[in-house]
């Protein structure tokens, strides 16, 4: 190994190491092991923080209106659901052996996460250190952390009950991973006021629905002119915003490719309407087609008939499914 790489290596060690003794600065190491890493009621976890040694973070926090992540973005329930279960139904696999503690530690320094559990109040009830995997996969290797109490002297193998696999994935701090893919989201559809949908391309196609308290549907133009409708097919075409998600978020666009889509005239632009009065607006971009050239006969089509681009929360670039999106952008629905 040359001297850059022994400098890079050295530099990576010394940061672990850092990232180590940070979480340990304030505790106690006791000289009996903590094992108790279960949660058994996880209706009173009120905030889950993740940090790693790149100090990224995720946390997690519970409000009168269901979790919040990183103070003001919405998680993906099924995850936030995922903790809590691991919480309740975590258990001791085996004790690491003494002749395996330092390396096992070494490892966990490395590439560890700490976790923090709060149940009420501005202290962690528990402080996990979520280490790397057992070598046969079924254990993922954890120390606790009791603070007013101390920091185990030992790590433990850890898993779940009635799962096989290792759980220290759960844990990652990726945000893309953990923020919920909405484009639009109306549970209850009664939140719904009203819907405009406009066809930049083709003017004429473009209309308005509007819905009282009561359920009743208006199908107009955007300038408010009534339009003939069927009242089922309106109705129908409300349904489609109780939930619609984007695919993933495009984090690998240029910016000079970026900057060229936001500024082209979209060719669908959906705005909501919520009876508390908040409005939202989404863009739409069919994406340029990238495929295999056809055969000398066909045509290459001009864009991808799977995917096009949405703006979502005013600078969110974010690809979505044209199967899903084309059964309800749709010209008038009379």
């Amino acid at each position: 190994m040359n001297k850059k790489g022994i400098l890079i290596l050295t530099l990576a060690v010394l940061g672990a190491v850092a990232w180590w003794l940070n979480t340990r600065s304030s505790a106690t190491t006791l000289d009996v092991p903590l094992s108790d890493f279960a949660i058994a009621d996880t209706a009173g976890v009120t905030r889950i923080y993740i940090v790693d040694q790149h100090k990224k973070s995720i946390d997690l926090r519970r409000t009168a209106n269901g979790w919040t992540l990183n103070n003001d973005l919405i998680p993906q329930q099924q995850r936030v659901d995922l903790l809590l279960r691991t919480f309740k139904r975590i258990e001791v696999r085996s004790p690491v052996a003494k002749s395996a503690e330092a390396y096992t530690l070494r490892e966990m320094a490395a590439g560890g996460k700490k976790v923090e559990i709060y149940e009420g109040g501005n202290e962690p009830s528990k402080i996990w250190i979520v280490g790397h995997a057992t070598k046969d996969h079924f254990g993922t290797y954890m120390l606790l952390e009791k603070p007013g109490i101390g920091r185990s002297s030992n790590p433990f193998e850890m898993n779940m009950a009635g799962f096989s696999g290792v759980l220290n994935t759960r844990f990652n701090t990726v945000l893309d991973d953990w923020r919920a893919p909405t484009v639009f989201h109306f549970a209850d559809l009664y939140d719904l006021a009203g819907v405009q949908s406009e066809f930049p391309h083709n003017a004429k196609a473009s209309y308005r629905i509007e819905q009282n308290e009561k359920g009743d549907v208006q199908l107009t133009t955007l300038q408010g002119v009534p339009l003939p409708m069927d009242t089922f097919l309106v109705k129908g075409a409300l349904l489609a915003y109780q939930n619609l998600n984007y695919e993933y978020i495009d984090r690998t666009m240029k910016p000079v490719k970026r900057d060229s889509l936001l500024t082209a005239l979209p060719h669908h632009v959906i705005k909501t309407f919520n009876r508390n009065g908040s409005e939202q607006e989404v863009k739409f971009w069919y994406m340029p087609y990238t495929g295999t050239e056809p055969t000398f006969d066909v045509s290459q089509p001009l864009y991808d008939k799977d995917r096009m681009y949405a703006l979502v929360e005013d600078s969110l670039v974010t690809v979505v499914q044209r199967t899903t999106f084309n059964s309800w952008i749709k010209a008038v629905p009379c």
